[in-house]
């Protein structure tokens, strides 16, 4: 990347469904419910099932996700606790190259009087089309944050009790902002051959915000995955 030398991402972590293996993290304090922004760099392992990538759900039902479904498009969903469907954005393409790597940015701020701008998904730069679009309401609560009946939140997985369903793939240079809605070039770039590359971030992160890098362990000293 000639526009950022000094940043490349170095590591990523591997997710086999086989082993139900997911990072899930228990809030101490709530967040913004309306404003986030989520950036990975995401290498699919499998096509043709659903695989999550990450997900905040309460143990009493509900989830909110990002999940690649069985036709391979990309989903950024909730149904909150009643069941009821909140947000539903799925793409017209398709993302079938287990070969590649893709930049995944989902941007939230139900604060927008526009309803299309509540929700965006971005892949590879490129703001995507969508074949199905429902938004929240203006100024709504998403379960993103709720510290209500033990809220979780997971990298891999998208529900509370279940690991029938975890992501398989690499998940490489994972953030997530609070209180803040974000575009992909926050986090990336083209290059001088229009290649889109990571950049280093350099904003803030937020209440309950985090950067996972996933660095390698050092079984001596006891090297963190991530930092927060």
């Amino acid at each position: 990347n000639t526009l950022d030398d000094a940043y490349s991402i170095d590591n990523s972590l591997r997710f086999n469904d086989g082993d139900n293996c997911y990072l899930e993290r228990t809030f101490d304090s709530g967040g913004s419910r309306r404003k986030f922004t989520i950036s990975l760099w995401v290498k699919r392992g499998e096509l043709g099932a659903t695989n999550p990538m990450w997900a905040a759900a309460p143990s009493n039902g509900g989830q909110f996700s990002l999940v690649f479904d069985s036709n391979d498009k990309l989903i950024l969903r909730e149904y909150n606790t009643t069941d009821e469907e909140v947000l539903n954005l799925v793409t017209n393409g398709v993302f079938r190259d287990i070969s590649a790597w893709y930049h995944i940015v989902a941007a939230v701020d139900t604060t927008q009087s526009t309803n299309t701008n509540r929700a965006k998904l971005y892949v590879n730069g490129v703001l995507q089309s969508l074949g199905t679009a429902t938004y929240p309401s203006e100024d709504y609560d998403l379960l993103m944050n709720s510290t209500t009946n033990t809220g979780k939140f997971f990298v891999g997985n998208q529900t509370y009790s279940s690991t029938s369903t975890v992501f398989d793939g690499y998940i490489a240079d994972f953030h997530f902002i609070n209180d803040d809605q974000l575009a992909a070039s926050d986090f990336a770039e083209r290059d001088d051959n229009g290649i889109w590359s990571p950049k280093a971030y350099s904003g803030s992160y937020g209440t309950n915000g985090l950067f996972l890098e996933f660095k390698k362990v050092n079984p001596i000293l006891g090297d963190a995955a991530g930092r927060h």
